[in-house]
């Protein structure tokens, strides 16, 4: 009996010494891949070379996809956290900007509208030089977070849904 009992006792050490090695050895969990930001946005009228009756019609911050020349594009983005679906502002973004063919637009976050907000996001104004070419214009929306995340923003591949810049030409307006 006693030898028995010795005997489950010993084969009850060896299980956990087995459990333990086991547990011991197991592989490391490898860290989840980056998760990438997810940027949401359109492009609107801005007020530039607007007459006073357009801006107080409601022209100023209408979607919109094709622009001529003289007039101003606003970019405007709001950028998701993933992880956990807030969106993230200038204390958690270390950059947001667009990127055109020929330059690089560094956007702000703020509200909007300024007197009386309503909502926070990041935006940037382009006026369309007279001399610019016409046509599509292709551009990203690239943000940074201070954590070393990105994310970008890209068109749809369809002409009649990207941003167009047409030959008409607005007249400039002094202000």
């Amino acid at each position: 009996m006693v030898i028995l009992l010795r005997g489950l006792a010993l084969g009850v050490v060896v299980g956990l010494l087995a459990v333990a090695c086991q547990t011991a050895a197991a592989p490391t969990p490898t860290p989840a891949p980056p998760v990438n930001l997810v940027l949401v946005g359109d492009t609107v009228q801005g007020p530039a070379n607007l007459t006073d009756e357009e801006k107080a019609g409601g022209a100023v911050c209408v979607q919109k996809n094709r622009f001529a020349k003289n007039e101003e594009i606003v970019w405007r983005m709001r950028i998701m956290d993933p992880a956990t679906g807030t969106p993230m502002d200038d204390q958690t973004l270390a950059s947001v900007v667009v990127r055109l063919p020929d330059q690089e637009l560094a956007m702000r976050y703020g509200p909007h509208p300024r007197d009386n907000p309503l909502d926070f996001f990041w935006t940037v104004g382009f006026d369309v030089p007279e001399a610019y070419p016409s046509g599509l214009l292709a551009y990203t929306v690239v943000a940074t977070a201070k954590d070393g995340r990105t994310g970008t923003f890209n068109q749809f591949g369809i002409a009649a849904a990207q941003l167009t810049v047409t030959d008409e030409v607005r007249p400039v307006i002094a202000e």
